[in-house]
């Protein structure tokens, strides 16, 4: 199956060049040719669509690349094991409060890991739940002391290369844990490419109908987190890197990137009833295009699973 790739902030490499070199050609690229798809090639990009009157998005798709001869159709490949660098993103939110018997606990993280080959896991807080996780055969796990948002990989198939916690705020007691970012660099051992795989869980209630004294607190922690988690997201796609996101947001329904990632697990999954709190997302990287998406509603959890397929070559 043939498809186009597109070209956008945050693209790198071999592409990007081509396109930069087409726009120096044209005199509508201020700055140098350096393979990163950045703010200035974006704005030479506007200038291209407005000279030739297409859609003015600074997004580089088929009619652009037909035009400069991009090349950026590839083949992508079928279902599970028909192509290198395929793979399955999962969150899951394993509740903690209250807490649930460890049964369902285990019955939870063992379906998850079936489902997954990076899984980010929030409200990790009780050691037995964190024991469930480590006791998953094939996968390793970057689970810190404290952090109750781990994630794990598959073993066999991944390798990691580097990992982090950055926090976000500070708890509130009787309000809110501290809360905190989650990140792993792994390098998939089949095909060589690296991502980055970024996890957490944001303040809870801060946009409820239900009104409390605690609100306004709530919500400046939320747009702290979500300021800060941005600059980090920011951060990694300046080095390059693919970055996809797992996480309880608690905010129903909303963009909370707003337009700079791509919100694969959709933004009406239904993850928590009938609301959507938990997502998985990506940011636009030529390496990096979903296949597919699903949710699973079968765990004792009052949270579904929310599954993505990617391909990365």
């Amino acid at each position: 199956m043939s498809t186009i790739r597109r070209l956008s902030v945050g693209s790198v490499g071999a592409p990007v060049r081509k396109l930069e070199l087409q726009l120096k050609q044209r005199g509508l690229l201020k700055g140098p040719v350096d393979d990163r798809f950045d703010e200035k090639t974006k704005a030479a990009v506007m200038k291209f669509e407005q000279r030739h009157g297409f859609e003015v998005n600074g997004v580089v798709g088929e009619r652009i690349s037909k035009w400069l001869d991009l090349g950026l159709s590839v083949t992508r490949p079928g279902p599970r094991g028909d192509g290198k660098g395929v793979f399955d993103v999962v969150s899951m939110n394993v509740k903690s409060n209250p807490e649930m018997p460890q049964d369902q606990v285990v019955h939870d993280v063992r379906r998850a890991a079936k489902a997954g080959d990076i899984i980010g896991w929030q409200e990790i807080a009780p050691d037995r739940y964190r024991d469930a996780i480590r006791d998953l055969p094939g996968f390793d796990h970057f689970m810190p002391k404290g952090l109750e948002t781990p994630i794990s990989w598959k073993s066999k198939d991944w390798k990691l290369l580097d990992s982090g916690v950055k926090q976000m705020h500070e708890g509130e007691a009787g309000i809110s844990p501290h809360r905190a970012v989650a990140w792993v660099k792994l390098k998939n051992k089949e095909t060589g490419e690296t991502i980055v795989h970024m996890n957490t869980h944001l303040v809870s209630g801060a946009w409820n109908k239900e009104h409390t004294a605690s609100d306004p607190w709530r919500q400046k922690m939320w747009n702290r987190h979500m300021e800060r988690m941005g600059n980090l997201v920011e951060h990694f796609e300046r080095k390059g890197f693919p970055v996809t996101i797992t996480g309880d947001f608690n905010r129903n329904h909303f963009k909370v990137f707003g337009n700079k990632v791509a919100y694969d697990s959709g933004l009406r999954a239904g993850t928590h009833g009938s609301s959507t709190l938990d997502y998985v997302m990506h940011t636009r990287h030529e390496a990096l295009q979903k296949v597919s998406n699903r949710i699973d509603s079968k765990f004792a959890s009052d949270h579904n699973a929310v599954i993505v397929r990617y391909d990365l070559d």
